[in-house]
């Protein structure tokens, strides 16, 4: 799910004063695409935002959605993946599991309730449980664990920088870039990029609330820039530290900063990124990328 585009599609309709329908997954049973907490939403023309499934549901979904939106009521529905999967989808899915889906009316007149709560924590730096009651049905009542987009800090705004905040746009990541030369923002094309900031090197932890980033990734190809960047990261609690350049330069740049390093040696990266082969700015931006996904999904 791309946080940032469920938030758009929402916005979108929520300013028409459109109504949509949450269909959040409640249990699972075995194999199955998604997890309980996994949500979409759908509005009246059975557009939806998110996938519950690798797209073999989301169509009956959409269905289910005009049925709840006609009714004012929610509903609940239950889809079983396993050996007659192809009889029931006609889609050979090869999933083994059960799914269980509520789908809740979210409308104008009770302020999208209770999606309104998931997008304040999806805007936000902290992640939070919400629970949802379940009027006159199973489950009763559902508890969902929201966890806002990773933030990332991008810490140099040369041309290899453009693509990494561009794939990490795409997966609805929130990127800062920062540099202390103004013209390379300016020539940049950041405009997927949250924020972007012009700013002395030791001037990044006075600039930016840093324990607010997941990860951040120095490649400013300034050693005295690096060098600034690392000593104040390691001051932080940022989980991915990742820093561009051969092994030689990190080497140079951990003991030219002295007793940090120690501070950064369980999280530093660096070289930077998966060795997923690829030469260039783009494949080496999409190996950082994956090695940032592979931390998130590790912790």
């Amino acid at each position: 799910m791309n946080p940032t585009m469920l938030l758009q599609f929402f916005e979108s309709r929520k300013n028409r004063a459109k109504p949509l329908v949450l269909a959040t997954v409640y249990e699972t049973e075995g194999s199955t695409y998604s997890k309980a907490g996994a949500y979409m939403l759908i509005d009246e023309n059975g557009v939806f935002r998110g996938v519950l499934s690798g797209g073999c549901l989301e169509g009956d979904l959409a269905i289910r959605a005009q049925q709840v939106l006609e009714s004012g009521t929610a509903q609940t529905a239950t889809y079983d993946l396993g050996a007659d999967d192809d009889e029931l989808w006609g889609m050979g899915v090869g999933c083994d599991g059960l799914m269980r889906v509520l789908l809740q009316p979210l409308l104008p007149a009770e302020d999208y309730a209770p999606f309104t709560r998931i997008a304040e924590i999806l805007r936000g730096h902290t992640a939070a449980e919400i629970t949802i009651p379940v009027e006159g049905g199973s489950p009763g009542e559902l508890v969902i664990q929201v966890e806002p987009p990773p933030q990332i800090l991008v810490l140099g705004a040369g041309l290899d920088a453009e693509p990494v905040v561009r794939i990490a746009a795409e997966l609805g990541w929130r990127c800062t870039v920062v540099d202390h030369r103004q013209a390379y923002i300016d020539n940049g094309d950041f405009s997927a990029a949250e924020a972007t900031c012009c700013a002395p090197a030791d001037e990044l932890a006075d600039r930016l609330q840093l324990s607010r980033f997941n990860m951040a990734i120095v490649m400013s190809h300034h050693l005295a820039s690096d060098r600034s960047y690392l000593t104040q990261l390691a001051e932080t609690d940022i989980a991915y530290v990742g820093l561009l350049g051969p092994r030689k330069r990190r080497d140079r740049l951990l003991s030219e900063i002295g007793t940090a390093s120690a501070k950064l040696e369980e999280r530093l990266y660096g070289p930077a990124g998966l060795d997923i082969g690829g030469r260039g700015p783009a494949p080496i931006a999409l190996s950082i990328i994956a090695q940032m996904q592979e931390q998130l999904t590790s912790d």
